[in-house]
């Protein structure tokens, strides 16, 4: 049977590779909703953890048109703008809630005609990123023996302390930029000093 740390430099060997298709070379053709399950579900296994783990369904995906992360179709087929936005929305709720996936994509998509521009920027972000943590990980398992599970323990709880750092920041910067634009989009001088104090008592209660 093969090692841990074996077994997981094997799947390190193959993220280190990943990247999602450029939005050049995603469908051209447009796709019903099993579809876009089939297609997804391809770009999207080396994320699974086992066999039960879903990565994306078609519940999933009403949800996010529902709650208007996501266009709706148009006569229930997605084009590859759905796709590209899907695989974005999928990477990022894996950290932030729905409402601040929105808050990234509606800024990064607004008042732009270039979205595979966008897209590509994610994806050029997305890869770079992981190849580096690979490259950290990898200098990591160097003095760990193959099965031991507290070494390799420690390591992933190094990684979760990083990344939930990353987390909060990423969250404060979404929220100060909502309170932010919330504030000068309101014209009543009353309402305004209103909004600055609600935006600093809830600044405070996240400090506590």
């Amino acid at each position: 049977m093969e090692s841990i740390k074996k077994s997981l430099e094997n799947w390190l060997n193959e993220l280190s590779n990943f990247s999602f298709k450029s939005f050049e070379n995603l469908p051209d053709i447009e796709l019903y909703m099993d579809q876009v399950v089939t297609f997804l579900e391809k770009q999207l296994y080396i994320f699974q953890t086992s066999t039960l783990d879903k990565q994306i369904t078609s519940s999933m995906i009403n949800n996010y048109v529902k709650g208007e992360v996501l266009p709706a179709p148009k006569n229930k087929k997605y084009s590859k703008e759905h796709l590209a936005l899907i695989e974005e929305i999928c990477t990022l709720k894996q950290v932030l809630s729905i409402a601040d996936v929105k808050q990234i994509l509606d800024k990064c998509y607004k008042d732009t005609e270039e979205k595979d521009k966008v897209f590509n920027h994610f994806n050029e972000i997305n890869y770079n990123k992981t190849t580096s943590i690979v490259e950290e990980t990898f200098k990591n398992l160097n003095d760990v023996d193959d099965n031991d599970s507290n070494a390799l323990t420690n390591i992933a709880l190094e990684f979760a302390i990083t990344a939930n750092t990353y987390i909060n920041i990423a969250k404060r910067i979404l929220f100060l930029a909502r309170a932010y634009e919330k504030i000068e989009n309101t014209k009543n001088e009353k309402k305004k000093e209103k909004l600055i104090e609600e935006a600093q008592i809830e600044d405070k209660k996240d400090e506590e």
